[in-house]
């Protein structure tokens, strides 16, 4: 990333207190004439976007000469960091050790053994020390070479032993890391790898001995990780109170200790949606239960406050978007997605794709249920043109089957017989309709042939008969709105 944009990007994150303190920090560091470098932070704190022509213009207007403004960035930029080193030293644990690590380092190189001792153990106390596994070895490698130059070899020996624990706790991390990893890559390959593969896989993970040691793991981290891959593989088996109940087990490690859930936020958070995932199907008291403690989160975070903020924000509407669908109130609903659609007009989100893809995907599915089919394809658009099937597969090929349908209502019938014969060739190997999808495919695309001479109201009927012949549909969001949609096609004033 080039200076000027990465210097352009943090100073649009930075809060009110941050930028405050820059200039304070400024004043404190005056070099030569270091008001032009406010002066520069002031004019990008208010661009809408870096633009270096204005910039420049703005420069030579206040005196201040343009001629080496890459030096000038450069530096600029190396200020400010420096001046939000100043300003967070303080705010988490690791970050307090890495303080001290740099006081240790400084006071080893003027020989000063003693002192650089007696912070190693000041910060050996410091809290969440031991889920900070690379600085708690860089304090015993500084503690090793203080005790050597200063007590001897034998001292020295004794804290080399000590690291080698300290190497099998951090490979044992590393397994466990591994673990999570591969369990949530399968479950969210669930629709595009074989599911019986996704099983057998699974089984192979919880074979490992890394299981056999948890007893003896103190780690929070760890711990947490532990209860996540139980989770992962009673959501492939579709064993929602099982999912639930590992869930619950991760968050109460985040609740039973505040410092690390005050440092790791966006981890306490995606733990907290997956369970209002489940709720949102559930009764509401349980899920506004759910969904106000989370709301409510970013009231006690101190550190990545907006960036929490804006995530908290997302997920909470877009799962009350799900539940008020799932309890039939579509009014209610529809506020919902006019809130969240005012907000995407005005930020842009840093949040994973899925999330986006996701989103879309319900204010596309509200669109249509409004019959407003040109409104739900801008965002069905959305997925299908920038972002791929690999991303979230099961929500990609929801759009997909969106897709058809909205086409289908516009009467777009070559377009619709080419999107079905195209996703089913394209996706015959990765993805499978479920039974309900495949139907209504089947119907519109043999309508879509035979617009003129057959009835639709008719063939509609025919499969609505079927359907409930068979009790295909299930107690779901998606399956019941599919047939929501086939009977509105028999009956239309429904």
């Amino acid at each position: 990333m080039k200076t000027e944009k990465l210097l352009f990007n943090v100073i649009k994150s930075m809060t009110m207190n941050e930028k405050r303190y820059f200039k304070v920090f400024c004043n404190r560091h005056k070099l030569g004439n270091q008001n032009k470098y406010v002066l520069i932070f002031t004019i990008l704190q208010n661009f809408s976007k870096f633009d270096e022509n204005e910039l420049v213009l703005i420069l030579e207007k206040n005196n201040y000469s343009s001629n080496f403004i890459s030096s000038d960035m450069n530096y600029l930029k190396k200020i400010l960091l420096k001046s939000l080193n100043e300003f967070h030293t303080e705010k988490t644990h690791s970050l307090k050790i890495k303080q001290q690590l740099l006081s240790i380092e400084i006071l080893f190189y003027k020989g000063l053994y003693q002192e650089c001792l007696e912070l190693i153990h000041k910060a050996k106390n410091i809290k969440l020390i031991h889920e900070n596994t690379y600085l708690y070895l860089e304090l015993l490698d500084w503690e090793k070479k203080c005790l050597g130059y200063s007590q001897g070899l034998i001292k020295a020996m004794s804290i080399n032993n000590t690291i080698e624990k300290y190497f099998n706790e951090l490979k044992l991390n590393k397994e466990i890391t591994d673990v999570y990893y591969k369990s949530y890559h399968l479950r969210n390959n669930i629709g595009r790898i074989n599911i019986e593969k996704i099983f057998s896989e699974f089984n192979e993970l919880l074979k490992s001995t890394i299981f056999d040691q948890f007893k003896e793991i103190k780690s929070i981290r760890i711990r947490i990780f532990f209860n996540l891959i139980y989770s992962n593989y009673y959501h492939t088996l579709k064993n929602l109170s099982a999912e639930l109940d590992y869930l619950t087990r991760a968050l109460i490690l985040f609740d039973e200790n505040e410092d690390y859930k005050h440092e790791n936020p966006l981890d306490y958070i995606s733990i907290h949606i997956r369970i209002i995932e489940i709720k949102k199907f559930g009764p509401s008291e349980d899920f506004y239960a759910e969904h106000s403690k989370l709301s409510s989160f970013d009231k006690i975070i101190k550190i990545q406050k907006n960036v929490i903020k804006e995530r908290i924000f997302l997920f909470t509407n877009q799962t009350e978007l799900e539940h008020l669908l799932y309890i039939n109130k579509f009014n209610n609903a529809i506020e919902v997605m006019n809130k969240i659609l005012l907000a995407l007009e005005k930020t842009t989100y840093n949040i994973e794709p899925y999330y986006y893809m996701k989103i879309y995907y319900l204010i596309a599915s509200i669109y249509s249920m409004k019959g407003e089919f040109s409104a739900s394809l801008k965002f069905i658009n959305k997925i299908i043109n920038f972002y791929k099937f690999s991303i979230r597969p099961t929500v990609f090929m929801r759009a997909e089957f969106l897709n058809i349908i909205i086409h289908y209502e516009l009467k777009n019938y070559d377009l619709v017989q080419h999107l079905i014969e195209n996703a089913t060739k394209k996706y015959k190997s990765t993805y499978k309709f479920d039974f309900i999808e495949e139907k209504i495919i089947e119907l519109i695309y043999k309508i879509s042939i035979n617009p003129n001479i057959l009835n639709e109201k008719i063939e509609f009927k025919k499969l609505f008969d079927k359907l409930n012949e068979t009790n295909s549909v299930e107690n779901n969001l998606l399956k019941n709105n599919y047939f929501r949609y086939i009977q509105s096609k028999v009956t239309p004033q429904l």
